[in-house]
């Protein structure tokens, strides 16, 4: 498994976030069309609404991307409740990259392409013109959104960019293009959530804070400056309580199970206190296990111990509690800009908080089952799956509702 490609999965949006039950988010008022899903006074705000972002946005999942996958992105579920028209880029089957396939223990996607290393992009669907409404992108940074254009882009994996952007322009320029009445706003993932590989390394799997909000505060001033509503989504959560993040202990208790492939559980799992990114750590352990197995040679050792300096998915409780800090200080800021602006803005941890609750860690489980990490987690282990989107599209929704829906005079579009 390429350390390289386990690290890209793990970035996104998909992030640490916080709940919709802390308060910020009211339920419908009485007076909202349960057709549409909000009150004629918020929808208005959304004759053109644009969404930037990364995967999440865009409708990653399973580590890839189609037109079946982005149809169920949460932007696109927003606009259909709010009754407006909202275009994507999609891109033709099987993908770019195509999805995994399940079960994971195959390593294939759907295209019967290998689990890393494809190349394979497809174009747009026929008929789609760039840029569409929406503009996210996987694997973007603030920054990225800010400058990388399909031709300069770092972010996402080979021509994926193109498929999104026009040529020369960034997701600002393109958003400012469409004249916006109304923008979501979904960044910060990416520049924490490569450390789940267990190396924190500043600048490459995370972003110092004030690097990251000289960028966003960009962004938001670029927001203002057309005049558009908005929504900002934040990321405040405890990274424990994702989906692909395990317990030494956990590990250990499937030890039987992880035999069957060859696979040794090292007795410091027994009572470690560090923390696994299993989608790298647990694969990789099964991969190598059948190589060594089909060279004759004995068990692979899945080891819990912190190997400081190396991607070995393996967290201490001190790697958890700085980027659970970092995710912190990059939502106060995002709240605090939303309150300034009277934007609406809800969390991500309304679909991760609760991603594993009532889900323990079962080998099989994850290498055999169509749901790996459960019904609202796609087979990444990191991006939401259809129904994950839907929890999102029903809490922006909520959030919009609040801040738009009946005290305040709407905005008129052109």
């Amino acid at each position: 498994m390429n350390p390289r490609h386990l690290m890209l999965l793990a970035v996104a949006s998909t992030v640490a976030l916080s709940a919709c039950s802390d308060g910020k988010v009211s339920p419908l008022s009485a007076d909202v069309d349960p057709a549409l899903g909000l009150s004629p006074q918020a929808a208005a705000y959304m004759t053109r609404y644009v969404a930037i972002g990364t995967s999440v946005s865009m409708g990653w999942a399973s580590d890839g991307v189609n037109v079946n996958s982005q149809n169920n992105a949460w932007p696109k579920q927003l606009a259909e409740m709010a009754g407006v028209g909202f275009t994507i880029p999609g891109i033709a089957e099987p993908g770019c990259p195509p999805p995994a396939a399940s079960p994971l223990i195959s390593f294939r996607r759907i295209d019967g392409s290998p689990a890393t290393g494809s190349t394979v992009c497809s174009p747009n669907v026929p008929g789609v013109t760039l840029p569409t409404n929406d503009l996210a992108v996987e694997n973007a940074t603030a920054r990225e959104a800010l400058n990388a254009t399909p031709e300069t882009a770092t972010q996402g994996r080979g021509p994926v960019t193109s498929r999104v952007l026009p040529s020369g322009m960034t997701q600002i320029t393109a958003m400012k293009s469409l004249n916006p009445t109304f923008v979501s706003v979904e960044f910060g993932g990416n520049e924490i959530l490569p450390a789940q590989v267990g190396l924190l390394f500043p600048g490459v799997t995370f972003t110092p804070f004030e690097t990251f909000k000289a960028n966003y505060d960009q962004i938001i001033d670029n927001v203002k400056a057309t005049g558009a509503a908005a929504l900002l989504v934040t990321l405040r959560t405890d990274l424990r309580n994702f989906p692909t993040i395990r317990t030494g202990p956990e590990i250990a208790a499937q030890r039987a199970a992880f035999a069957a492939y060859n696979v040794t559980v090292n007795a410091n799992c027994d009572a470690s206190e560090n923390f696994i990114f299993v989608r790298g750590k647990v694969l990789t352990a099964i991969a190598t296990g059948a190589a060594f197995a089909a060279h004759g040679l004995g068990p692979f050792d899945l080891s819990c111990a912190n190997a400081p300096g190396t991607v070995d998915y393996v967290l201490t409780p001190a790697d958890i509690g700085f980027i659970n800090n970092l995710a912190s200080q990059m939502s106060d800021e995002i709240e605090r800009l939303a309150a300034e602006n009277g934007y609406a803005t809800f969390s991500l941890g309304a679909l991760y908080d609760k991603s594993k609750e009532d889900f323990p860690f079962d080998l099989e489980v994850m290498l055999k089952s169509d749901h790996p990490y459960g019904e609202l987690i796609s087979l990444d282990g990191v991006h939401a799956s259809a129904k994950g989107q839907t929890v999102l599209a029903r809490t922006a929704r909520q959030a919009i509702q609040q801040a738009y829906g009946t005290s305040r005079t709407q905005k008129q579009s052109n």
